[in-house]
């Protein structure tokens, strides 16, 4: 990643706090949908201060944070009418792909929901592993150490050829009930969704706690239970774990703070 120095990212922060109430007002003039308004509003009180949105607008810009805002806001509202309906099994199947280095789960993750997205072929390679390298410099995640949240959902919303949006949402404030509505919202649309995770909350992981990119396609909203679909290079983790508890799921980003789905 980048470096920044003190005075840069102050100047970011500085930046964000002066245009999200403006950029709500904005949405509130331009639109007469009063759901709109107010869910614009908690959109902008949510990611003012939200580290990943501070490092997005600082590598991508205002404009690109500001249409951002726009997308959350409208997955907020289909996550809101989708409460009351929604079947009870969603799914949108991925393919399991191994990542090829110790810390590119991020790339191959979501090269994993490119091929969900019936999308992979849009990025540059013949193999799975040429494809990865691509996303792997094109997001300099050898030199980070790993993929940021912000350019996972980047690289999904660059080279999904349909017309779904990703956003991203911390986990530590979210409800079990909210995470079940929010990726079955994800799967209905046809979009697998990324988990953020720590893994010691997942049986098959015995207490092992990684950071760890994981897709999921797949809930049952009656039994409660997701499929996962692991890249773990460690071939003890790797692969497509069906029947894992929602609460397990749920846990592996919400039991521990600065974890995200990206849905």
């Amino acid at each position: 990643m980048k470096k920044r120095s003190y005075g840069f990212i102050v100047s970011i922060i500085l930046i964000i706090t002066s245009i999200l109430p403006a950029s709500a007002a904005g949405a509130n003039s331009a639109s007469k949908n009063d759901a709109y308004q107010k869910a614009y509003t908690e959109i902008c009180k949510e990611y003012k201060n939200d580290e990943q949105f501070k490092m997005m607008v600082s590598d991508y810009g205002i404009e690109y944070g500001e249409k951002f805002l726009a997308d959350a806001t409208n997955n907020m509202l289909k996550s809101n009418l989708l409460r009351s309906g929604g079947g009870n099994e969603c799914y949108q199947y991925v393919t399991n792909v191994m990542q090829t280095t110790s810390y590119n789960c991020g790339s191959t993750t979501t090269l994993q929901s490119l091929y969900g997205l019936n999308s992979a072929t849009a990025v540059s390679g013949s193999t799975n592993a040429a494809k990865i390298a691509t996303l792997d410099s094109e997001y300099n995640v050898a030199a980070q150490g790993s993929m940021m949240v912000y350019q996972v959902r980047d690289a999904l919303n660059k080279y999904n050829s349909g017309n779904q949006t990703y956003t991203y949402q911390v986990a530590s404030n979210m409800t079990i009930d909210q995470f079940e509505t929010n990726i079955a919202n994800s799967l209905t649309y046809c979009k697998p969704v990324v988990l953020h995770a720590k893994t010691a909350y997942l049986s098959y992981y015995g207490n092992k706690n990684l950071g760890h990119y994981l897709s999921l396609d797949y809930v049952n909203r009656t039994t409660d239970k997701v499929r996962i679909v692991d890249c773990n290079y460690n071939t003890t983790y790797y692969g497509v774990h069906s029947n894992i508890p929602l609460v397990e799921a749920f846990n592996t980003i919400h039991a521990e703070s600065g974890r995200y789905l990206i849905y």
